[in-house]
């Protein structure tokens, strides 16, 4: 959508009434979807981080044991 507000508005020129309105709300739909964007790509990276951890499993035997015993 931001896109299409920032092309309507250079479409339409300096002349159109609302010139600085679809300059405006494109910038502010681009920098809201990045935003969004950036969230998103924390959410899922922290839920494949959990679903890791969930998954490895450790027995007894595979533990390194300190040298010197």
């Amino acid at each position: 959508m931001g896109i299409v507000f920032l092309l309507l508005g250079f479409a339409a020129g300096t002349e159109y009434r609302f010139f600085y309105a679809h300059l405006l709300l494109g910038t502010v739909c681009i920098a809201r979807s990045w935003q969004i964007y950036q969230q998103r790509k924390e959410i899922n990276r922290r839920r494949r981080m959990t679903v890791l951890t969930q998954t490895q499993k450790m027995d007894g035997n595979s533990l390194v044991k300190p040298t010197g015993e």
